[in-house]
């Protein structure tokens, strides 16, 4: 989301932060900054200190008094403030087809990356899979089964792309990697097996 905010391919970000829940961005180091360190996040609780340093650096906290995860709410939120070309990171497969019918009704061009996928059932799997741009694969066996994707990043906890906005975000980052890079066909996934986690889940 950082490279595409750069590069102008989004116009904002919907993310979930520790202390604030769901936060509209279109500052490339704030939303970094908060997708870097914590992973599994679905709930939390307002903490004062950093919802005042999100909004101090452009953020815009959705409910400040509940810190509430809603993506479909933050997107919402982010139409009416005139953004169209919205990235929102969304960890459960219902939100991302709510999320499909609202870019629909209100004409906006999101991308959609599912994250947080370690545990989910095959059936919740198929429907982020068919409703997300780009997820994640953390522990999830089931993400490397199901999987067809248009491109893949990495070879142990992986990402995947499956459209083609997705493809060209992730080739984009990949522009910004310092070391050499392997640009080749084959089929996907590939899943180096002393690569994977040892319990997939």
């Amino acid at each position: 989301m950082l490279t595409g905010l750069s590069r102008g391919l989004l116009d904002t970000t919907v993310t979930a932060c520790e202390g604030a829940g769901t936060v509209i961005s279109n500052n490339s180091i704030l939303v970094q900054g908060m997708g870097s360190r914590m992973s599994g996040l679905v709930e939390t609780e307002p903490i004062n200190g950093i919802i005042n340093g999100i909004q101090e650096r452009g953020g815009i906290v959705l409910d400040s008094s509940t810190a509430k995860i809603d993506p479909v709410a933050g997107v919402r939120k982010a139409a009416e403030l005139g953004y169209k070309k919205i990235s929102v990171t969304v960890a459960f497969a219902e939100t991302a087809k709510e999320l499909g019918k609202l870019e629909a009704e209100l004409e906006l061009d999101l991308i959609l990356i599912g994250v947080h996928v370690t545990g989910l059932n095959k059936e919740e799997a198929q429907t982020l899979i068919e409703n997300a741009d780009i997820t994640t694969s953390c522990a999830s066996k089931y993400m490397r089964d199901l999987v067809k994707s248009l491109a893949q990043v990495g070879a142990a906890v992986l990402l995947f792309a499956f459209t083609q906005k997705g493809k060209e975000l992730m080739i984009e980052r990949a522009k910004d990697v310092k070391s050499p890079l392997l640009i080749n066909t084959m089929p996907l996934p590939t899943l180096p097996e002393n690569k994977q986690p040892t319990e997939l889940k």
